[in-house]
C-alpha cells in the first residue's frame, strides 16, 4: 500500500472512532438544544409502549417526549408565568412539548421524515407543541421536508436502559392548526446540537 492509501485509511478509521457528542453529565436537564438563536432545555421521556400480548424485546420503537415551561411571547399571564424549571421536577406549567415517535431502538440515525412514514396516527406526527395556560394547542411545528432534520441513538445501555442521542430538527408552522397564535413567532422552529440521556420507561397498553 502506498503512502496515499495508508493516509486514507488512517483517516476513514479516525472518522469511525470519533466520538459523538454526549450531555454533559452535571446537566440538570435530560434534554438540551438550541432552539433558533436561544438555548432549549427541558425533561424528556422515552417509551416503549407495547401491548398486552407482545413481548417486551420485541417493540423496538420508542417515543421521545420532551416538555419544558420555557416562555414564549402571546402566552399570557398563568398560574407560573415566570417559572422557568425545565419540569425537572414534573411540578410545572407546561408551555412546549416536542414529540417524536417511532425512532427505532438501535444505535444510528433516523430521518424525521422516516419516523412520520412509520407513524400508525396520522394525527400524530413529529411536532413541537406550544401550549396556552389551560392546555390548548396554540400553535405547532412539523416537518415539511426541512433539512437537516434526524434523531440518533448514539449510545443503548441494556442494563440499565439508559439511553444517548442526538437530534438536528427542522419544522415549519402546521397551517392547519385553526386557532393558531398571531405573535409574530418565525414560521420556522430549528433545533440544534440536540442531546438527551433519558432511561427508557416501558408503558403497557391496557
Amino acid at each position: 500500500m502506498n503512502a496515499l492509501g495508508y493516509c486514507t485509511l488512517f483517516l476513514l478509521v479516525g472518522a469511525g472512532c470519533t466520538r459523538q457528542p454526549m450531555l454533559s453529565a452535571s446537566s440538570p436537564f435530560n434534554v438540551t438544544s438550541r432552539l433558533n438563536d436561544s438555548i432549549w432545555y427541558g425533561t424528556g421521556e422515552l417509551l416503549r409502549i407495547k401491548e398486552p400480548t407482545q413481548q417486551l424485546d420485541d417493540v423496538r420503537q420508542l417515543n421521545l417526549l420532551v416538555f419544558t415551561d420555557i416562555d414564549y411571547p402571546g402566552k399570557g399571564d398563568g398560574p407560573n408565568p415566570t417559572t422557568t424549571t425545565g419540569c425537572v421536577t414534573g411540578d410545572c406549567t407546561r408551555t412546549q412539548i416536542l414529540a417524536l415517535y417511532n425512532i427505532p431502538l438501535k444505535k444510528g440515525r433516523t430521518t424525521i421524515a422516516r419516523l412520520n412514514r412509520h407513524n400508525t396516527q396520522k394525527n400524530e406526527p413529529a411536532n413541537l407543541s406550544y401550549v396556552g395556560n389551560s392546555g390548548g394547542l396554540q400553535k405547532r411545528y412539523i416537518d415539511k421536508g426541512g433539512k437537516p432534520s434526524w434523531v440518533r441513538l448514539t449510545r443503548i445501555d441494556k442494563a440499565t436502559g439508559m439511553v444517548e442521542g442526538r437530534f438536528v430538527i427542522t419544522f415549519h408552522e402546521d397551517m392547519s392548526v385553526y386557532n393558531r397564535i398571531e405573535n409574530g413567532m418565525p414560521e420556522t422552529a430549528r433545533f440544534n446540537s440536540g442531546l438527551f440521556r433519558i432511561k427508557i420507561k416501558n408503558v403497557v397498553l391496557k
